[in-house]
């Protein structure tokens, strides 16, 4: 919510053009890829989804803390 909030802030300060509404998750993700990573056993609520977004998306390994294993599972499956 924080990065999105920033995120708009941004669009409006330098004049891009936006919906109103706008969602940075949306943006970023691909609904391909989503069923892909469900089908590899990723949670379909809206934090694994964003968690996972930023797991493809960052340039360095981001530290999973992960109590259920859904994360490991998840990762094991994707390769």
């Amino acid at each position: 919510k924080k990065l999105n909030d920033e995120w708009i802030k941004k669009l409006i300060e330098f004049k891009v053009p936006h919906t109103p509404d706008i969602d940075l998750p949306a943006v970023l993700k691909d609904p391909v890829k989503m069923r892909e990573w469900n089908l590899a056993g990723l949670p379909s609520d809206s934090l694994s989804e964003s968690n996972a977004i930023i797991v493809f998306k960052a340039r360095r390994w981001p530290l999973l803390i992960d109590p259920q294993g859904q994360a490991v599972k998840w990762i094991k499956n994707m390769y």
